[in-house]
């Protein structure tokens, strides 16, 4: 009985021609070829070379026989016919005829090639590609298995990275003391920098990298450390940072100091005004004194108008950072006398 030309009949790869089988099963971050150990080495070129979630991938034998009757595509490290995609006939045009794997999502292209559209990450493993030519001097069986470990998958396609976070985004920290941030990532990401103000961060005494660079603990914390901390994370096919978290530095109060500075002339029914001035993260509260009395003041600026000689003294003011708990104080000179009022 004589066979429909381009039907698909396992029974045929036993027929009275010679025939060519070339096998090749790729398999990676989501499908890097490497050279196989076989007389006759299989190149499988995948376009683009990284494919990713989402995107497209074409998968074409290099330089397949120009004389070939048919090829068929598996997607398993063996030609199983369950596991069989499509065969294709180089005719014009080309006929495909879709097997058991076939998922709706997989074209047969010009030269044997295999198109894949919305990969997922199911569509990572092992592929393998069958070549009939009718001049071929014989049969020969080819292999090329980046997987070490036989048909078993390992990787997930590349995806685009989703954007990272660091945690805490808030950090309060003292001078001298230690702080860590964690940048929380896709398991698929292949790097991972740290940023301090948008400028890179490398491993030093003070700043420690965990051996996956994604925890950073820095030691021994200067004010210089403070800022924004940002994470960037990246794989062959995205790269991209996280929304900035924020280390405070605690420190203070330092350079106290009350405006004006002494000696102060008192001027009858003229108010008067003196504020207080600190270096202190985070900003100190204040009190007031007269001589040696607390008045019951707070606020960087007291502000009162002298009717009496009650107003005559030194004040005091006491800074107080609540996160250092260090307390300065410092007093203006004696208000000398007074002056009458113009």
């Amino acid at each position: 009985m004589r066979r429909r030309p381009g039907s698909w009949d396992p029974l045929a790869w036993n027929g009275p021609w010679k025939g060519l089988l070339l096998a090749a099963s790729v398999l990676g971050s989501c499908f890097q070829p490497a050279p196989g150990q076989t007389q006759t080495p299989v190149t499988i070129v995948l376009t683009p070379p990284s494919p990713v979630v989402g995107g497209n991938v074409s998968l074409a034998p290099q330089n397949p026989p120009q004389d070939f009757v048919l090829c068929s595509w598996y997607r398993s490290a063996t030609a199983a016919e369950t596991s069989r995609i499509l065969t294709c006939f180089p005719h014009t045009p080309l006929v495909q005829q879709n097997g058991p794997a076939h998922t709706g999502l997989e074209t047969a292209g010009p030269g044997c090639a295999l198109h894949i559209t919305g990969l997922t990450l199911n569509d990572t493993g092992n592929y393998t590609v069958q070549i009939q030519s009718p001049t071929s001097p014989g049969l020969d069986r080819n292999k090329e298995v980046i997987n070490t470990h036989g048909n078993a998958l390992s990787a997930p396609c590349t995806e685009m990275l989703p954007r990272p976070t660091v945690t805490p985004n808030q950090t309060l920290v003292l001078e001298n003391k230690t702080f860590t941030l964690r940048c929380n990532s896709s398991p698929s990401a292949d790097t991972v920098l740290w940023l301090r103000d948008g400028a890179s961060l490398a491993s030093s005494d003070r700043l420690v990298l965990s051996s996956d660079n994604r925890t950073l603990k820095v030691l021994n914390v200067t004010r210089g450390d403070a800022g924004a901390y940002q994470c960037e994370v990246g794989n062959p096919v995205s790269s991209i940072r996280s929304e900035p978290g924020t280390v405070t530095v605690a420190y203070g109060p330092e350079s106290v100091r009350i405006d004006p500075p002494g000696p102060i002339t008192l001027t009858l029914g003229s108010p008067l005004t003196l504020t207080c001035v600190a270096d202190s993260i985070p900003a100190p509260s204040y009190r007031w004194g007269l001589n040696g009395t607390d008045t019951n003041q707070t606020g960087s600026s007291l502000t009162f108008n002298p009717m009496t000689l009650d107003h005559q003294g030194t004040y005091e003011c006491r800074a107080h950072n609540p996160i250092t708990n260090r307390t300065v104080s410092v007093w203006s000179n004696p208000c000398p006398g007074w002056h009458p009022a113009p």
